[in-house]
C-alpha cells in the first residue's frame, strides 16, 4: 500500500511540475495576440522586444514573474510593497558588458505585465506611443524616453532590428517584407529615426534580401 501511495504521489508531483512549466510557456503568436488587445503600443514591436528580453519567454524573470521586458522596480513600486525578483543581469556601461544585481518587477500574469508595460510607455516613452502604428519608429522611441533610453545595451537597436526581421514572417505572413519596408519609409518621412538607426535598418534589410 505504501509503495502504491508513493507511486501515486510521485506521479502527482510530476504532473504538477509539468502544469507549472506549461503555465509559463508562450509562443510568439500568443504573446502578439495579447499585445494587440492594448492601445498605445505597437504589438509586433513589443513582441519583438519581449522575445529579445526573455529569450523567447524562457528567461528566469519571465518564468518566475512574467516580466517580459526587463522592467526594474521604481521607488513607487517598492513603496507600494509590490513583489519583485532580485537577480544578476548583464548591463552595458560605456560599451562594456558586466554583471550587476538588479530588482525586477514581478507580475501574476502576462496580461498584468502588458498593462504595466503600456502604462510605462505612455508615461515615460511618449514617442513610442505616438509611433504605435510603426515598428521602426516605436523602436526609436525606446531611445528617447523622459528619463533616458530603455536599455543600457549599446547594441539594443541592432538586436531589435535583427529579431524583427526574423519574426516578421510568422506574424505578417507573405506580406512581411512589404510591412517592414513600408514602416521604414514612413518612419523616415516622419523623421522618427536617427541616421545610425536608419543605417542599421537598411543594412539588416539588405542582408535579409528585403531591400
Amino acid at each position: 500500500m505504501t509503495k502504491k501511495f508513493l507511486s501515486v504521489l510521485t506521479l502527482g508531483v510530476i504532473v504538477a511540475l509539468i502544469s507549472i512549466q506549461s503555465a509559463h510557456a508562450m509562443t510568439t503568436i500568443e504573446f502578439y495576440r495579447l499585445a494587440r488587445k492594448l492601445k498605445h503600443i505597437q504589438p509586433f514591436a513589443v513582441t519583438v522586444q519581449s522575445a529579445c528580453e526573455t529569450g523567447h519567454w524562457t528567461s528566469d524573470i519571465w518564468k518566475r514573474g512574467y516580466n517580459g521586458a526587463g522592467l526594474k522596480v521604481s521607488s513607487e513600486w517598492l513603496n507600494a510593497g509590490k513583489p519583485y525578483i532580485t537577480k544578476n543581469s548583464v548591463e552595458s556601461r560605456n560599451g562594456v558588458y558586466a554583471n550587476e544585481t538588479s530588482k525586477f518587477r514581478k507580475y501574476k500574469s502576462p496580461e498584468e505585465f502588458l498593462r504595466d508595460y503600456t502604462k510605462k510607455i505612455r508615461q515615460d516613452y511618449p514617442r513610442c506611443a505616438r509611433n504605435r502604428d510603426n515598428i521602426w519608429g516605436y523602436f526609436a522611441g525606446l531611445y528617447a524616453g523622459r528619463k533616458g533610453k530603455w536599455a543600457t545595451d549599446h547594441k539594443y537597436y541592432e538586436k531589435l532590428t535583427v529579431k524583427a526581421i526574423k519574426l516578421a514572417p510568422e506574424i505578417y505572413g507573405f506580406k512581411w517584407k512589404q510591412k517592414l519596408i513600408k514602416d521604414f519609409k514612413v518612419a523616415s518621412k516622419r523623421k522618427s529615426l536617427e541616421k545610425w538607426q536608419k543605417d542599421i535598418i537598411s543594412s539588416e534589410l539588405k542582408k535579409a534580401n528585403v531591400l
